[in-house]
Parts: C-alpha cells; sequence; structure tokens
C-alpha cells in the first residue's frame, strides 16, 4: 500500500513543476496550464482530495492542447482515467489513497480490484507515461515561458 502512494506521489511530482508558471502565453492551452496550479500544488502536499477535479483539468488539457503535444496529455488522461475506474472497481475513492499509505483499509474494499488497482498505477510511472510528461514539459517551457528548473 505504501508503494502505491509513493509511487502515485512520485509520478505526480513531475506534474507539479508546472506549477511554476513564469508569465507567458494568453492562449487557452497556456492559461489552463497556469490555471491547474493549485491542483499541482496540492499533489505536491499528496493532497488527494481533489483528484476528480485534477482529472477534470488533464481531460481539459488534453482537449485544449496543441497538436504537438495533444497525444501526451491524452497518454496522462487515460492512464489516470484507467487508475480512477480500477479504484473505483476496488470500492475506493482517490482521497482514499493517503489512508492506504498509513494502513487504514477502508471497509468493503475489494482485494482482487484492490491489486487491479495497484496495477493501473504503475501506468503512471511507465516509460510512456514519462515520455508524455517530458514532452509536455518541455512543450510548456518553450511555447508558454513555464520555466520547469
Amino acid at each position: 500500500m505504501k508503494r502505491l502512494s509513493s509511487l502515485l506521489a512520485a509520478t505526480l511530482l513531475g506534474a507539479t513543476l508546472l506549477s511554476g508558471c513564469g508569465g507567458g502565453g494568453t492562449d487557452a492551452y497556456c492559461d489552463t496550464l497556469k490555471d491547474t496550479q493549485k491542483d499541482f500544488d496540492d499533489f505536491e502536499a499528496a493532497n488527494f482530495s481533489n483528484f476528480d477535479e485534477f482529472t477534470d483539468r488533464v481531460d481539459e488539457l488534453a482537449d485544449d492542447a496543441p497538436d504537438e503535444v495533444k497525444d501526451d496529455w491524452k497518454v496522462l488522461a487515460d492512464a489516470f482515467k484507467g487508475f480512477v475506474d480500477a479504484l473505483d472497481k476496488a470500492g475506493l475513492k482517490p482521497e482514499d489513497l493517503e489512508g492506504l499509505s498509513n494502513g487504514e483499509l477502508p471497509e468493503g474494499v475489494d482485494m482482487e480490484a484492490l491489486t487491479s488497482a495497484m496495477e493501473e498505477a504503475q501506468a503512471l510511472g511507465g516509460e510512456e507515461f514519462e515520455k508524455a510528461t517530458d514532452a509536455i514539459v518541455k512543450h510548456a517551457k518553450d511555447e508558454c515561458n513555464i520555466d520547469l528548473s
């Protein structure tokens, strides 16, 4: 359980880099990146209470993204959706992740489905996810003037 939380937090840490917005673009995509700062800050603090809003924002970014990174955002959106769906099948909500890391298992959780959810979480740290994140980070810097360092 602790590994799931650590994996999720480490993966999402890359996304928190987008919060270092430094001026920049006025188009819908760059504006949406800027507006997402609080969501990314929540993940940096391992606060999963707004995970649904975060995944909605990732979907919005996938829709608004320029062609250069549209497929990359789709990779992220699909990975998060798969993870959320797997959590739901296990009887969990994203906000339950913090409790899981402390060994707290909510009543009625399907252990087999929880194992499946952990497998879905691995997609959040997989090579395809990482490549997509790297492309998004580079594009955000180049096109939206968001400094990731």
